[in-house]
């Protein structure tokens, strides 16, 4: 027979009491995410979207813990993040490539329709609560957005004019963009971001739609020219599962919600920045970067006006209404 010392009994209380403390105060909401991002290496905007979650890691105290994926690490395509999201393969994303699936939010893409990043912030507060609901109904919940430097072409043969695009094949990334190219005689294609450069090498697309701090950084060494008129803006959302971000403390949502908020202008500042640094990067490395003549945007923005009311009225009053409301505000 094993006699307990009283002594021994006591530490043994003690230990115990000290475990069962220690499992008080776990978070009893502990969360581990998957953050994907479209973006298949570290660009101005996945670096600060990196920030972004390390701020968010240390301010939930234990009950969140987020961690990144880069573009083509997972096995999803850019077009089916926003799918990813509401089934909850990860948990939180970056999603640009949602216009099939958020309809509404190619108002902010249509051709020439915006011009400078002032105006994008202005008319993008108009769509922020229908794209938000349309979210919603997928399960899903948009915490913020940020926005690419306007979208200008660039091509690894002669561009240096808009003539220069007949029979040209570019990458585009979204149906908005396909239009301008379609009336300028060239032929759109549409694939993700990390299949971009090997569909460049092989010859299946001879140029793309982008900014210098976007996808033109990472492109660069298999572009050669650039012709800088900005056909339109790409915007970006972080998402989140709804029902994984509805398990989490009403307080820690919010910290999420006001960290994610914080970062977004951040992010479009950070490329707005690379984008002058990154052109003078590429012209000094032989790119040839053509401006296009002042009036240009203006002149071609008027040949648009019939496919931007067209394209409104196939999806619905609602965009109808925004659509007004969006050219009221840029006089346009």
């Amino acid at each position: 027979m094993v006699v307990l010392s009283s002594q021994w009994l006591r530490s043994l209380a003690r230990c115990l009491g000290a475990l069962a403390l220690s499992l008080l105060l776990t978070p009893a909401f502990a969360q581990k995410w998957d953050f994907y991002t479209f973006m298949p290496s570290p660009v101005a905007s996945t670096k600060r979207l990196a920030v972004m979650l390390e701020d968010i890691n240390k301010a939930t105290d234990g009950q969140l813990s987020v961690r990144m994926h880069m573009g083509g690490s997972l096995q999803i395509s850019t077009s089916n993040i926003t799918q990813a999201v509401s089934d909850n393969v990860v948990q939180m994303a970056e999603d640009s490539f949602f216009t099939g699936n958020i309809p509404i939010s190619g108002l902010l893409r249509l051709p020439l329709l915006i011009s400078t990043y002032d105006e994008f912030l202005k008319v993008s507060t108009l769509i922020d609560a229908p794209m938000a609901a349309a979210y919603k109904k997928r399960g899903i919940v948009m915490l913020g957005r940020y926005n690419f430097p306007p979208q200008v072409l660039y091509a690894n043969k002669k561009l240096t004019s808009l003539a220069d695009l007949k029979g040209m094949k570019l990458r585009v990334t979204s149906p908005e963009q396909a239009e301008f190219l379609k009336r300028f005689g060239a032929t759109s294609v549409t694939i993700g971001t990390p299949e971009v450069a090997p569909a460049l090498e092989r010859g299946v697309i001879e140029g793309v739609l982008t900014a210098n701090s976007g996808g033109g950084v990472g492109w660069k060494d298999l572009l050669k020219y650039n012709y800088r008129l900005g056909v339109n803006f790409v915007d970006a959302v972080v998402i989140v599962n709804e029902d994984s971000f509805s398990k989490l403390p009403a307080a820690t949502q919010e910290k999420v919600r006001k960290i994610v908020s914080d970062a977004m202008p951040e992010v479009t500042q950070a490329l707005r920045d690379m984008e002058g640094v990154l052109g003078k990067q590429f012209a000094a490395e032989g790119m040839v970067i053509t401006e296009p003549p002042a009036d240009e945007a203006a002149k071609n923005s008027a040949q648009f006006a019939d496919y931007w009311q067209s394209w409104a009225k196939a999806r619905g009053p609602e965009a109808v209404d925004a659509l007004a409301k969006i050219r009221a505000a840029l006089g346009r």
